[in-house]
């Protein structure tokens, strides 16, 4: 898909209803010259700290870079960045996305998923110990 990032989960509402918390996206890597205003896109904050998916909606261009200014469908102004998020900031396009699957991730990812992630590892330890109980007592 010519990204690093080719399927992504929505973390958030900003991209309501076009996207919604949970959906996993399908991104595509191309050169930023083909992006236009409308165009929905992933990329890396600014302050380089996370991916976000918004859309398109302004495009600057400023000694010879291109900026992106963009805004969440579901948000009532546009990002802070000025003059945009630059060109080498995108990772991609979205292409399509698949409904509500990625809960199972987003789901793993908090203080649920540890607590489920700890009972299962306990239910394991729990489970071999039994077995390895039961086969000592069936060799005596």
């Amino acid at each position: 898909m010519n990204t690093e990032s080719p399927v992504m989960v929505v973390p958030s509402t900003s991209m309501v209803p076009t996207l919604n918390v949970g959906d996993i996206v399908i991104v595509k890597g191309v050169d930023p010259n083909t992006i236009t205003v409308g165009t929905v896109i992933i990329f890396r904050s600014p302050g380089g700290t996370i991916d976000i998916i918004h859309r398109v909606v302004g495009i600057v261009k400023e000694g010879g870079t291109l900026y992106f200014q963009t805004k969440g469908d579901h948000n009532a102004a546009p990002d802070p960045w000025s003059p945009g998020v630059p060109e080498q900031n995108v990772k991609g396009v979205l292409v399509g996305k698949i409904p509500y699957v990625g809960y199972i991730t987003l789901t793993l990812q908090g203080p649920l998923g540890i607590i489920l992630i700890a009972m299962l590892i306990f239910l394991m330890i729990v489970f071999e110990y039994d077995s390895r109980k039961k086969a000592s007592q069936a060799t005596r």
